[in-house]
């Protein structure tokens, strides 16, 4: 029982440490592709905790992997108008000088 405990409380600190590190922020500002990583970070974290069989670090190494693969994309989004296009998409603009764009 100690031990499941123990295994959450520190899935939980290392899932709230890469998330502070990936500069998440609230669920209605996350790119598509951040809530992807938010949403597989966490079913990772769940799996050590709910089975004691499966080794810790069989969970801490794919998040791992998956913070660096959001860092990288970031980067590159950050560096590359289209990549950034490709990562994040497009704007739509929906009212353009006064008017509603039924285009869109």
């Amino acid at each position: 029982m100690l031990i499941i405990v123990f295994r959450t409380l520190f899935l939980y600190l290392i899932v709230v440490v890469f998330m502070r590190i990936m500069g998440k922020r609230q669920i209605g500002q996350l790119q598509p592709f951040e809530l992807v990583i938010a949403i597989m970070i966490s079913e990772l974290a769940a799996l050590p905790m709910q089975n004691t069989g499966i080794p810790l670090l069989n969970g801490i190494i794919p998040i791992l992997t998956l913070l660096f693969a959001q860092i990288a994309l970031s980067f590159i989004g950050l560096k590359s108008t289209k990549a950034r296009a490709v990562i994040c998409g497009k704007p739509s603009i929906l009212i353009q000088n006064g008017k509603v764009n039924e285009a869109s």
